[in-house]
């Protein structure tokens, strides 16, 4: 009797086996060849999942991108948590694994191509970084009655620079400085 199996599983599998090649060696020293070997498939096998290299990435920054929006809405909904308190897990949703190190090759990867190439990926990126910072504006105007309404893009836009600066800095630094910014920005909105 034929194996039966799981298309949708098969393809996940198979980005998350190029999410883990591209955090350790990068995207350009990952070849399709490698993604295959590291998912356990011949490259025939990956052939009839993605056409190519480029849309394995595509869908793995898709699936990284996913990931963090679920996170950050569950966060966003925890009742019991001040707003300072869901800063910080908000923030830690995105430098623990790319403060880590973990994915920052990734991120690096992604800036570097939406920088030469104007392509869809960069399209979904921007689109997903709208929904990502109205989230945070929404969650500034309803749990900080000191911030008026036209401070409020404001402190969206430096917590996400301390973000996107702590990524950076990753590359450099350690921890202490992630946390030292974090309690700044905090001190900083009066919580």
């Amino acid at each position: 009797m034929p194996k039966i199996v799981d298309h949708d599983e098969r393809k996940r599998e198979i980005v998350n086996s190029a999410l883990q090649l591209f955090s350790r060696q990068g995207y350009h020293n990952a070849s399709f060849g490698d993604i295959a070997s590291a998912s356990g498939l011949s490259r025939t096998n990956v052939y009839n999942y993605f056409k190519n290299k480029d849309e394995i990435f595509y869908y793995a920054v898709a699936k990284l991108l996913d990931t963090i929006a679920l996170n950050i809405e569950y966060i966003i909904r925890r009742q019991e948590l001040s707003l300072a308190q869901k800063l910080q897990k908000i923030y830690q949703v995105f430098t623990n694994d790319i403060g880590e190190g973990k994915y920052t090759s990734i991120i690096l990867d992604l800036a570097l191509r939406r920088k030469r190439e104007d392509t869809n990926l960069a399209e979904t990126l921007d689109e997903a970084t709208k929904k990502l910072r109205k989230k945070i504006e929404t969650l500034f105007a309803g749990e900080t009655p000191l911030l008026s309404s036209s401070q409020i893009p404001i402190a969206t836009t430096l917590f996400f620079s301390l973000i996107e600066s702590s990524i950076m800095h990753s590359l450099f630094t350690d921890g202490a400085f992630i946390q030292q910014n974090i309690g700044s920005i905090l001190h900083m909105l009066g919580t």
